[in-house]
């Protein structure tokens, strides 16, 4: 256990950004592979990338949220180095297609990124020390919701501070 606190500080000391190509390729695939599931229960899922006790990245199981949240538990013996989550299905009444505050915030308490993905199909990474996110793809880049209505939410940036999502989702 002390190993993996070790690598855990480690970590959180040296975060992987969404440069590192395998932490961005796997939190892809498992996105892409959520997305149907999450359209279809009508509910978010989430869980988290982490190093093995190899160092090896793998992800947690997603565990299911409800309509507008998912809380995954830390996964016992990982190093967890950064979130992912669903948006769910489109849905008019909720701002589907950024991340929103609460998301960043959750990933700047425990100084972590975070990955989301949209029913519009948008990938997003979350700099969790920076309150930033910024789309890796846009519209489509992953599986879009059937329902999902093109334009509802305006125009959508591709760089949100955490000040622009809190005047934005009042």
């Amino acid at each position: 256990m002390l190993r993996v606190m070790g690598l855990l500080l480690l970590v959180m000391a040296n975060p992987v950004g969404a440069q590192d190509a395998a932490e961005l390729a796997l939190a892809r695939k498992v996105l892409t592979a959520l997305q149907p599931l999450s359209f279809q229960k009508m509910r978010e899922y989430c869980g988290y990338l982490a190093l093995d006790r190899n160092g090896g990245l793998v992800a947690s199981d997603p565990v299911p949220g409800d309509r507008a949240s998912c809380a995954a538990p830390f996964p016992a013996g990982l190093a967890v180095v950064a979130s992912y989550h669903t948006h769910g299905d489109f849905d008019e009444g909720y701002f589907n297609e950024m991340p929103s505050t609460i998301d960043l915030e959750s990933d700047s308490a425990f100084y972590l990124n975070g990955y989301v993905a949209t029913p519009g199909g948008r990938f997003w990474y979350i700099d969790g020390r920076q309150k930033v996110t910024r789309q890796i793809c846009g519209e489509g880049c992953l599986p879009a919701a059937p329902l999902f209505r093109k334009g509802a939410e305006g125009r959508i940036f591709d760089i949100y501070t955490y000040d622009d999502l809190r005047r934005l989702q009042r």
